[in-house]
């Protein structure tokens, strides 16, 4: 659900520029809104819940994500920019728990050896809500008659989610052999550790430089980048865009299982972590097919499995009473560098913007300086699109170089 609630505006980008009057950097700041939300509640999110459990603090963030759609959905409607903002505060809000509570949930109903494998069906999961958030979203749009009746469907979803979790999911594990050896007992002196180890901080600015490319470029503009690119329609488009998330979805637990085996980690992640970067780059930095460019989606998708890897290292390097806020320190780099990335790929395509509108019909055309009608949106040539996703190349790059300053050793009770 949380991938949906990040993705969906990749499917709409022009309408949501349309409904609101926004440029393309205004509407890259509506959808980082969002990501700036998640990384204020996630500063606490992880305290809350290693302090009060993960069963209704998750059914209840998952409630305030579904109701914010629906703000969402409303201003929309009526043109209300203040409003969209409340309610992409309120979505990031709620999604902030989504992924520190499974961390949370299987730091204690797993044992440190199966961590990373466990932990890899997030991913999975994940990327079945993303999957979901592209080519199925884009049907159910169409098939409803307009993008804010398949989101209201979604938002519904969401609040019958919420009653499912507090049904079935349970805080406590009776039979938890494996934590014997280490202290269950709430401490702020191991709160105040988990800020003061450099490596949670690597951690961190790896996670977030390298899962940005799937944020900024699935999230938000990889649609209309397509549909320039291949001339393909906005289904066409997002079925490609899928298959970060087909690719991410397998690889998370194959290279989890992998892990488990070899009992390494770090090694692994360097590994697969090229081969993502080249395949990355290729897609967007040069024009092969619609086929081509969806196998290497599905292998950069493939290989960024390895994001699941630094939770494991994070579970590991750290006592299992601050399981959440450290899942939740190492998810912060995503919203973090999401935030900052895809208004500054609005940007970089404001200034090579060649003037170029698309207007109601669908047209490509040229319109003199206050002669703009309502409903057009500003078009971006290949070239710019080229040149603002050279930064999420780059961020790969430097989320490599992190990785290989990273500790990868068992955390010892003092």
């Amino acid at each position: 659900y949380k991938y949906i609630m990040q993705v969906f505006p990749g499917l709409i980008a022009n309408d949501i520029m349309s409904s609101f009057s926004i440029s393309a950097s205004g509407a890259g700041a509506l959808v980082a809104a969002t990501f700036w939300t998640i990384v204020i509640v996630q500063l606490f999110s992880g305290l809350v819940l290693d302090k009060f459990g993960f069963r209704f603090i998750s059914a209840l963030s998952l409630l305030v994500s579904s109701v914010g759609l629906l703000l969402f959905i409303y201003a929309a409607n009526h043109g209300d920019l203040s409003l969209a903002y409340l309610g992409r505060i309120m979505i990031g809000a709620g999604v902030a728990f989504a992924t520190v509570s499974y961390i949370k949930a299987v730091s204690v109903w797993f044992p440190p050896e199966k961590f990373a494998f466990v932990t890899s069906f997030l991913a999975s999961a994940a990327m079945l809500g993303a999957i979901a958030g592209q080519a199925p979203l884009s049907f159910l749009i169409t098939h409803t008659g307009s993008w804010q009746k398949g989101l209201f469907i979604c938002a519904l979803i969401g609040i019958i989610g919420a009653i499912i979790y507090v049904c079935i999911v349970r805080d406590k594990n009776p039979n938890a052999d494996f934590q014997k050896h280490e202290s269950t007992k709430f401490s702020w002196q191991a709160i105040k550790n988990t800020f003061f180890n450099y490596n949670n901080w690597l951690l961190t600015l790896y996670s977030g430089l390298s899962f940005t490319a799937i944020d900024a470029f699935a999230g938000l503009w990889g649609n209309n980048y397509f549909r320039e690119q291949y001339q393909v329609s906005t289904e066409h488009a997002a079925g490609m865009i899928s298959m970060i998330f087909i690719g991410l979805a397998i690889g998370s637990p194959v290279i989890g299982k992998l892990s488990e085996k070899l009992d390494k980690r770090k090694p692994i992640m360097l590994t697969f972590h090229v081969f993502a970067t080249l395949s990355l780059a290729i897609v967007l930095t040069v024009k092969t097919s619609p086929l081509v460019a969806s196998i290497l989606l599905f292998i950069f998708g493939f290989c960024l499995g390895i994001y699941m890897l630094t939770f494991a290292i994070g579970r590991r390097i750290n006592s299992i009473i601050v399981a959440a806020t450290v899942a939740a320190f190492i998810n912060t780099g995503e919203p973090v560098l999401g935030a900052i990335f895809d208004p500054l790929i609005g940007y970089f395509l404001e200034l090579t913007w060649n003037g170029n509108y698309i207007n109601a019909a669908g047209q490509i055309v040229h319109y003199a300086h206050g002669h703009v009608p309502v409903g057009a949106v500003k078009h971006f040539a290949v070239g710019s699109y080229h040149l603002a996703f050279s930064i999420l190349t780059f961020s790969m790059i430097l989320a490599f170089i992190l990785l290989c300053f990273v500790k990868d050793k068992a955390y010892t009770e003092k």
